[in-house]
């Protein structure tokens, strides 16, 4: 079906890369996110407790901020290896994969050992404001010390999913998400959880099964027959290549940082401003709003590779006509997010069932902003980052994150509710959302007028 859809439609190259991938994700990461709704309900059965439920999603927050300090290597290696793919050098692809494994592995191997010393001095009790007679100190230390494990392993071994989507295989990348996620569901929905403490500590050491196992496996995979004989080797590492992934991997992870404290500061900041129970409404919202983004982002994973192809092709007028397509297609992300607001309750009442919230329109009006201005950042980013010009990203970003949490006190004590958090991020993107995609505009203007004079 997907070689008479190409067939029929399509004829470049780069068009068939982003349709095929496109059509896979659609199917991988419609399964995950279908598995992580039923999941949220699952959790809530599982642990009985929206406080320890509302702890334990703090907990994955706050890690995956640590995650996201890999100095941008991961996308740096991503943009580095396109070429290099495409010319065939199999010396100078074995030589980046080497070099940014062996950085990353340096990298946690400092995370490890700050970690256990930082652990050990923070009161976790008073943190998440959860009293000891519910879970101990001691539970919580040995929650966040095992989950910190994990997401150390899963940092290290990440690279695979760049390399991958380097290879144009972004698609392959959800069904590791959808596997993770599967594996998940299934611990929560049939097993019992016969204390607060033991099911908090099984949590998280099935979370660090779920996230990791399916990476090993796609490693052994990819090593073994695509990309034979370019297995990582601390002996290959190049200080030149070095150089190149962290000079523009370096401008990622600033991007990569700020986005993220803007984005993914919500349920800590929610836990402070208000409290930990709060956090489930939230996430209540969040799932379906997110769901959205969450399709149309992973949609548009293979377009970033490809843009890095099509430039590396000099192919002007493609990048031009795909901006614009994304453009058009951002309407409909819009009129999905509309349709979640008008059917929220109808769907909560579905998905939720007993546990179903009353709906607030006023909570779901902004989630339905911060949903679509999240698909259009997302969509020009793609583009940007393809490009290699994450500049514009940088600035305008680190402006959204300096003003994200006196934005997020001030609107919490305006409206009286955790969703002045929410709307902390809308004002906090706003910003970039209207420069870049006027930028980008110009670049592929220019790009296109200089190949019509060559």
């Amino acid at each position: 079906m997907f070689k008479f859809i190409q067939n029929k439609f399509t004829l470049d190259e780069n068009n068939k890369l982003i349709l095929t991938n496109v059509l896979y994700t659609l199917i991988f990461k419609g399964g995950s996110l279908i598995i992580s709704l039923f999941t949220f309900p699952a959790y809530i059965r599982y642990l009985g407790n929206e406080q320890i439920l509302g702890a334990w999603f703090t907990i994955l927050s706050i890690l995956n901020l640590v995650f996201s300090f890999d100095l941008g290597i991961g996308n740096g290696l991503r943009n580095m290896l396109v070429p290099v793919l495409l010319d065939g050098d199999q010396k100078k692809v074995k030589k980046y994969i080497s070099t940014a494994y062996t950085i990353i592995g340096f990298i946690v191997l400092i995370c490890i050992i700050l970690g256990c010393f930082t652990f050990k001095n923070v009161h976790f009790s008073s943190f998440f404001k959860i009293k000891e007679n519910i879970v101990s100190q001691k539970t919580l230390y040995y929650t966040v010390l095992i989950a910190f494990s994990g997401i150390m392993m899963q940092f290290f071994l990440n690279l695979i999913t760049s390399i991958m989507y380097a290879m144009q295989k972004s698609a392959f990348i959800n069904l590791l998400a959808l596997i993770s996620s599967l594996i998940n569901l299934l611990f929560v929905s049939f097993t019992k959880c016969s204390n607060l403490s033991s099911g908090l500590i099984s949590l998280a050491f099935v979370n660090v099964l779920s996230v990791n196992i399916p990476l090993i496996l796609a490693t052994i995979l990819i090593f073994s027959k695509k990309l034979k004989g370019c297995s990582p080797s601390f002996y290959q590492f190049d200080i030149e290549f070095a150089r190149n992934i962290l000079k523009l991997g370096g401008i990622f992870f600033w991007v990569q940082i700020v986005f993220m404290f803007i984005t993914s500061t919500n349920e800590i900041l929610i836990v402070w401003l208000t409290n930990a129970q709060m956090v489930v409404e939230y996430q209540a919202y969040s799932k379906l709003f997110m769901l959205g983004g969450t399709i149309f982002v992973l949609v548009l994973s293979p377009v970033w590779s490809v843009v890095t192809k099509a430039m590396f092709e000099k192919k002007y007028a493609w990048l031009k006509k795909i901006h614009k397509i994304m453009n058009l297609v951002f309407i409909l992300a819009v009129i999905f997010e509309l349709l979640i607001m008008i059917f929220l309750q109808k769907l909560f009442n579905v998905w939720l069932g007993e546990e179903a919230i009353q709906v607030n329109y006023f909570y779901a009006c902004i989630f339905t902003a911060f949903g679509s201005l999240f698909i259009w950042n997302a969509m020009q980013s793609s583009i940007a980052n393809g490009l290699g010009k994450p500049k514009i990203e940088a600035i305008f970003l680190t402006i959204g994150a300096f003003i994200k949490i006196p934005l997020s006190i001030v609107f919490v004590n305006l409206f009286g509710s955790w969703i002045g958090v929410i709307f902390a991020n809308v004002i906090s993107i706003m910003a970039y959302s209207i420069v870049q995609p006027i930028w980008i505009g110009r670049f592929l203007n220019k790009l296109e007028i200089e190949e019509v004079k060559i």
